[in-house]
């Protein structure tokens, strides 16, 4: 499930790196991307591994991760960790944030999680969102770092200001429960709303339960109904407990909520406050 978790954050970064042509500054790297991006995956990769192997840190960056990915080139996670090294020692803060993916995952590395948070921590004072909200999961759950609720909710925070989804929910989790930040339910539905329009799920079944209730603003049944239709309907629940809502809403949010603990048995990650 984390190496799943994991090719998706792959493929969104090259596709980010990939995508960026006209602020790269070398032509030969320039042309690389081009031939990428048209599908001429062997003389693109070809490109990256001379640049790589010249000292382009962004190119040794796209070759690490490549190797992770696998669908380019074969899957060698030791290679991947090797390059995105490379490309870490030039300041490359994307391949640091991966390189403490590949620590805390244990591939093509010894798992460490202490190794992973130092990672994290150098790409997240360079402000990057990703490595911020991994930050504030590990200080939540106590995890290569001493736990610490108020800097889960801290290094979150950073992230969820910057746009970053699972920061923006898991902020709307704590400021409901009040862990390490003071329980408010008006920050908590602002910020779940935020990740409810990127189409967190779990951000707008819990929305749904805020607006359902009344917490944190006026109760609205109406578009609690199409917030937790949304999440349902990402995951292919049949929504027919929810086309009449009446008084008794614990039973009516019955159905979802046996999702919503069959998601959190499967990954922790995704749901690590239950407010009851």
């Amino acid at each position: 499930m984390g190496w799943m978790r994991m090719t998706h954050w792959i493929k969104i970064a090259l596709f980010s790196c990939l995508m960026g042509v006209a602020s790269f500054s070398f032509a030969s790297y320039e042309a690389a991307v081009e031939n990428y991006n048209k599908g001429n995956y062997f003389s693109a990769v070809k490109a990256f591994k001379k640049l790589a192997e010249a000292g382009d840190a962004r190119a040794q960056r796209v070759l690490g991760l490549l190797y992770i990915d696998g669908k380019r080139m074969d899957h060698d996670p030791e290679k991947a960790f090797e390059w995105l090294t490379h490309a870490s020692d030039r300041d490359d803060v994307l391949a640091r944030y991966f390189l403490g993916v590949l620590y805390s995952q244990g591939e093509g590395v010894r798992k460490k999680d202490k190794e992973a948070a130092e990672w994290w921590f150098y790409a997240a004072e360079s402000n990057h969102p990703l490595a911020q909200s991994k930050l504030g999961l590990i200080h939540f759950q106590g995890k290569g770092v001493r736990r610490d609720y108020a800097k889960a909710a801290m290094w979150w925070k950073k992230a969820a200001e910057q746009g970053e989804v699972s920061a923006q929910r898991f902020l709307g989790l704590i400021y409901m429960t009040g862990k390490g930040v003071k329980r408010d339910d008006q920050q908590a539905r602002r910020w779940l709303l935020a990740a409810a329009k990127q189409g967190d799920v779990m951000a707008q079944y819990n929305l749904g339960l805020m607006l359902a209730y009344g917490r944190g603003g006026s109760q609205d049944l109406t578009e609690a109904v199409n917030w937790l239709k949304k999440a349902s309907k990402s995951q292919g629940i049949k929504m027919s407990p929810f086309v009449k809502l009446g008084t008794s809403l614990h039973q009516e949010f019955s159905e979802v909520d046996k999702w919503y603990r069959k998601a959190a048995e499967q990954d922790a990650e995704l749901v690590l406050i239950r407010n009851r």
